[in-house]
């Protein structure tokens, strides 16, 4: 009875492991290919808050999330072709090293004259973000892109 019953919990020690197995490497699988996924196109993000405004876009591949609100529920829709290749020729012409050092136009934010955005470009496992700039007066150098990614979500929201 003993052999019986110590055979028995082997068996199911056996399993129970090669089963563990499998899950993991189906885990790792998945793992792998969103981080593929990923690294094919780069996720444009842009952001705007104060303390009663809050707007985020997200743009990856020819998909567009738009989250007006902290309370609201985001908004995916797809981008047209059109406005998806001038959003590349926009981004090729990005300097994503030099975001980081690009310098705010105005200072509005500081007194609630316009809210707090930001910008961001994530590559793979590389993030490049600029410093906070007045919400509507983005740098310069990244002025036609932010225009034209909240330009893209306007069309939609109407």
């Amino acid at each position: 009875m003993k052999t019986l019953f110590y055979t028995f919990i082997g068996i199911v020690a056996l399993v129970s492991c090669n089963c563990q197995k499998v899950t993991t490497e189906k885990s790792n699988l998945v793992t792998t290919e969103t981080m593929k996924q990923s690294q094919e196109a780069p996720v444009l993000e842009y952001e705007e808050m104060s303390r009663g405004i809050y707007r985020k876009i997200v743009i990856e591949k020819n998909r567009a999330v738009l989250t007006a609100g902290r309370d609201s529920k985001p908004i995916a829709f797809d981008i047209s072709e059109e406005d998806f290749e001038i959003l590349a020729k926009l981004y090729a012409a990005v300097n994503k090293e030099g975001l980081k050092d690009l310098k705010d136009p105005t200072q509005k934010r500081f007194y609630d004259g316009a809210p707090i955005a930001h910008f961001k470009i994530v590559e793979g496992d590389k993030e490049y973000q600029t410093v906070d700039f007045d919400g509507g007066f983005p740098p310069a150098e990244i002025k036609e892109i932010v225009e034209k990614v909240i330009e893209v979500t306007q069309k939609e929201v109407k």
